[in-house]
This record gives C-alpha cells, structure tokens and sequence, in this order.
C-alpha cells in the first residue's frame, strides 16, 4: 500500500520508537519539510524587515516580538535543513557538515536553543499585555530596560536547558527524518536525567502554560468588566482599542504554539515514564511541532491592520525603488536617442515651435522635453 506505511519488523531501535514509512511517504515528509521551511522563512523574514524598518518608533514590547521571529526563523533553518537533507540523502550519507560539524549534538542544542526562546518569549509577551491590561498604572515599568533585562534573561535561560545536555546533564538523540531532540526514555534509567526531564517540563512548558493562561483569562475578565464602566476620552477609548487588538492577536499566537506543541510534550513525557509510544505517534507529533514556527506572520496579516497597511507600504517602496533605479537608463535612451540639436539657420525663423522658445534655438531639449518624451515613449511600449 502506497499510504504511510509501518514497519513492524523494525519498529524500535536502542534510543527509542522510530517509524520506518515507505519510501512515498518518506517523500512526502521531506516535501512537508522543505515547504514549512520555505514558509516560516519568508514570513518571519517579512517581520523582521518591517520591525527593522520601524526602529526608530518602536514600542518596547515590540521588540520581544522582533526576539519571536528572530527565533521561529531560526528554527526554520535549523529545525527543517537536517531533515531535508537526510528524506533525500542529499549527501550521500557520508557529508562531511553532517557528520563531523552539523551533528545531532549541535542541531539537538539548537533547536531546543530557539524552541524554548520562543515559548518562553510569548510567556513575556502574555506578562506584558496582563500589566497593561489589568495593571495599567504599572504600565510605566515596561520600558527600554526592563525589556532589555528580559530578553537577556530569556536567552540565559534558553541557553542553560539546551546546553546542560552537552555537559552531561540529559542527552540528545537522533530519530529519523532529521529529528535531533532530548532522549526522554534515559529518565526510567538515571536520577540524573530524570531530575533534567522533570525539570525542563516544569521551567519550560508547565510554568510558562500556566502564566499565558492566568495572564489572558485574567485579561479577558477585565476587558468584561470595562464595558460595563467605560468612561474616557476619545484618545483613551482609542487607546483600549488598540490593547484590545494586540492582545487578541497575542491570545491567538499563544493558543496556536500550545497546539502545536502540545502533542508532543504529552508524547515525550509518556516516554519519559518508560510508557511504549506508537512509532508513527511519535513522528506525527514531531513533525507537527514543527508547524510552530511558520504561523506568526500569517496570523499577524489576519487579525493585524497595522501589519498590513506596514506590508502594503513596504510592497509599495521597493517598488517604487525598482522603478526609481531603471530610470537613469531610460534617461540616456532618451537623450541618444533624440534629435540632435540643429544649427541656427535650421531653425524656424521666430516664435514658439514645439514648445521651444526662438532663444533655446541650438540647444539640447529641456529636462521638460525629455519628460514629456519619456512619458509618450513608455507609453508607446518602447522603453
């Protein structure tokens, strides 16, 4: 059957449950991979170069959002490439990046690296957007340097639970289809390991859940209760307006991260307790997970008319550039190719000829005249 098919004979290997699907299917997971990560690099790519343009006006929160995409795009070379390389042996099994420098070790670190940077980001996102929502009179406290201490101290941490396992605190493990990750099964064999498992899940996937969910039910509750004692100004009632909206699109990121993610935390941590996981279980929630790092921008261009009025002017500029550098060109097809001036006794005796003046007689046309024949000569299809 050509479907994705299972393995029986070959169902386990000595790191865990690994799925063994036709050689169809394993085409299908490398096309799955590779347009994931085409689609998670461009539009991360997009909001990067939106917030960069904006650099000078942006908010302080917004750049934990610059710190979001700078992780998911991340993820989208790190966290794909592998995979793609191995679904279609691109090097033959022996390339030399894949065996001595892009190990499982170093693409084990550097997914878990900007994974957990990415949850733990949209943790800070949800803490800001519950202060300014419920606790608007310590909004003030959101400035320049506390989001410079957070985005520092989310790196740290980030670097600390996927560095421990290069020190021998947990261990990386290779699957298939490119898929470098943390050997949950060792925490049945070692206190050790058992102690770095129960940690990263609280720290990194329990504790950040619980914070996003207080923060927006706590939020939600709020915005209820306003409605029924609305009072402000116009500038104010626009203000809530625009908190409303950023919180909605945050609420809507968190949510789509906790779905992607979730199968596959429920799924490690049944390894983790010596549980047999299905093989393609197991592959599918991997894989899945993987979708975590491509949505952002497609929800911002949904839900977000200031993302999308920021892609039109974008849009718009560098088409504007594109036009603005074909015109030196055009400028000199323009000047070879028009008339030579002629000499005095060619011209017309007096008055106005074709816009020219009896003084401009002799003269190379005006920068007007070559306007006016650029306009007619691109409107004839010629330049």
């Amino acid at each position: 059957m050509d479907k994705v098919l299972m393995d029986s004979s070959a169902q386990r290997l000595h790191n865990g449950s690994v799925s063994v699907v036709s050689e169809r299917g394993e085409t299908a997971i490398g096309v799955y991979l590779l347009i994931l990560g085409c689609l998670s690099w461009a539009g991360n790519s997009v909001v990067i170069v939106l917030l960069f343009r904006q650099r000078h006006t942006l908010e302080p929160h917004d750049y934990l959002t610059f710190n979001l995409a700078i992780s998911d795009i991340s993820i989208s070379v790190f966290g794909y490439s592998r995979g793609i390389l191995e679904v279609f042996n691109v090097l033959r099994d022996n390339g030399y990046l894949i065996t001595a420098i892009w190990t499982c070790q170093v693409d084990g670190f550097l997914i878990l690296l900007f994974g957990l940077l990415s949850i733990n980001t949209l943790t800070a996102i949800s803490v800001i957007r519950y202060i300014k929502g419920c606790q608007p009179h310590q909004a003030y406290k959101v400035d320049s340097r506390s989001v410079v201490l957070i985005l520092g101290l989310l790196w740290l941490t980030a670097l600390f639970w996927a560095g421990a396992p290069l020190v021998g605190w947990g261990s990386y493990t290779g699957r298939k289809y490119g898929t470098c990750e943390i050997d949950w099964t060792k925490a049945t064999f070692s206190r050790a390991y058992r102690s770095y498992v129960v940690g990263i899940f609280f720290f990194n996937f329990f504790l950040p859940v619980s914070i996003m969910v207080f923060s927006y039910v706590s939020i939600i509750r709020t915005v209820r209760s306003s409605h029924k004692s609305s009072r402000g100004g116009e500038v104010t009632e626009r203000q809530r307006r625009i908190e409303h909206n950023l919180t909605r699109v945050s609420f809507v990121i968190c949510v789509a991260f906790l779905l992607a993610w979730s199968p596959y935390a429920v799924i490690s941590m049944w390894s983790a307790c010596g549980l047999q996981v299905p093989p393609l279980t197991s592959v599918v929630a991997s894989l899945f997970a993987k979708t975590a790092s491509f949505y952002n921008p497609f929800i911002y261009m949904g839900m977000s008319s200031k993302f999308r009025n920021d892609l039109r002017k974008l849009i718009h500029c560098v088409g504007r550039k594109s036009q603005r550098g074909a015109l030196p060109p055009a400028i000199h097809l323009i000047y070879s190719t028009a008339e030579e001036p002629q000499p005095a006794r060619d011209m017309p005796p007096a008055g106005v000829h074709n816009g020219v003046d009896p003084s401009e007689k002799g003269r190379r046309p005006s920068r007007t005249t070559s306007l006016v024949i650029q306009h007619r000569a691109s409107q004839s299809g010629r330049l």
